[in-house]
């Protein structure tokens, strides 16, 4: 009984603290008149930028966040700064970037959503962020050990953050009418963007790396909703910096030799590996010897299996050689062996470092060879990168 009298003081003490700190976060949150909540499976770190730099060119003041290959704020001064975990991701991190923005004067606020299980995903909405525009870019099949097992279970995991009496911005087509009978039983008008409608802007025509259209239209759709002119708006998006996992094409000397790469760690998908493979071969049509680079992860076996069976079923484009690094690559090889991979040739480099596979890549690639890196981009796959932009790049 003594204890439960110690004990029940304390936990009202608690309590209150709790209260009045969310009743301080809700006061914080309402100072920033325009909330972006941004959410998908591809694509949202570059949405997120996209929209940050357009509503800025426009005079808005704007901190927006990512979450991307490494997580960031981005302030309205357009300076950056790492956000430094101690642990694992959470999404109160979305509470102290509200915070910051508040702090900062900022009138928009632009977050990615960091949440993949469902219910965090409709906590993050409901109780942290309370958009007043949201964003789901598509739906892909990624991360479907926790919003799985099949697509509709992703797509029904990302409804999760639809707003209540506000507005959706989507590129997604398959799973529209499901996000459209969501919004009308929540009040909420829903935007499917068109590739179309900004045509004569020739909008893709001033960026510096490779990004993809259905991006640029949802961040226009978005700016132009604000009263941002869609010229002005995209200015500011030709200038903007990329995340360091954006997909790029660039050649490299690789000591005598010349190779074309393409960065696809960040597609995590089959369809967004698809995609990226058949770009390169269009970026680099005189590259004849093509290789798979496929960046594995431990905490990630689905992911492994899923790139095997997708970079396999390549019959009219297929690679020449896979490479498969990173801490566990059974996962991808057991995958090929159940294929009965006869071809394209497999090799294991998961006892090598970033300078081991380069110089295997010197070593027993033919000149003039196409490498599209795949899979996973941290780890390994980020290392790899900061290596090769250390090298004299020819042509971007």
């Amino acid at each position: 009984m003594s204890e439960f009298l110690i004990l029940f003081p304390l936990l009202l003490v608690l309590l209150g603290f709790g209260i009045a700190e969310y009743i301080l976060h809700i006061y914080r949150r309402n100072k920033i008149p325009v909330r972006i909540h941004v959410n998908g499976t591809r694509g949202k770190s570059s949405v997120t930028r996209l929209i940050a730099s357009g509503l800025k060119e426009g005079g808005f003041q704007v901190l927006a966040k990512t979450t991307g290959t490494i997580p960031r704020l981005i302030l309205p001064d357009g300076s950056e700064k790492n956000i430094i975990r101690y642990g694992a991701p959470n999404i109160l991190e979305q509470k102290f970037a509200i915070q910051e923005a508040a702090k900062q004067s900022a009138n928009v606020i632009v977050l990615e959503c960091m949440a993949l299980v469902p219910f965090n995903q409709k906590v993050s909405e409901e109780k942290l962020i309370k958009a007043t525009h949201t964003i789901i870019t598509n739906v892909r099949e990624d991360h479907l050990e926790i919003m799985g097992p099949e697509k509709k279970d992703v797509a029904l995991a990302l409804s999760g953050s639809i707003p209540e009496s506000n507005i959706l911005f989507t590129s997604e087509k398959e799973f529209f009418p499901f996000f459209q009978e969501i919004c009308k039983r929540k009040n909420t008008e829903i935007v499917s963007t068109r590739l179309e409608k900004y045509s004569d802007l020739d909008y893709m025509q001033g960026f510096a790396y490779h990004e993809h259209p259905e991006n640029v239209i949802l961040a226009l759709e978005v700016c132009e909703s604000l009263g941002v002119n869609p010229t002005i708006a995209i200015r500011g998006m030709w200038s903007h910096s990329p995340d360091l996992g954006a997909t790029f094409f660039a050649e490299y000397d690789l000591g005598i030799k010349k190779i074309g790469f393409a960065n696809g760690f960040a597609a995590n998908d089959p369809r967004s590996a698809a995609s990226i493979w058949k770009n390169a071969g269009l970026q680099f049509p005189d590259y004849n010897y093509k290789v798979a680079l496929v960046n594995c992860r431990k905490d990630r076996p689905e992911r492994s299996e899923q790139m095997a069976k997708e970079i396999l079923s390549w019959k009219r484009n297929p690679a020449d050689l896979i490479l498969i690094i990173g801490e566990e690559t059974e996962v991808f090889k057991k995958t090929c062996s159940k294929l009965n991979l006869a071809n394209p040739r497999l090799e294991d480099l998961k006892s090598l470092n970033v300078k081991e596979i380069l110089g295997f890549l010197e070593r027993s690639i033919p000149a003039d060879s196409m490498i599209v890196g795949l899979g996973n981009i941290g780890g390994l796959g980020l290392e790899l990168l900061k290596h090769l932009k250390q090298k004299e790049i020819l042509k971007s």
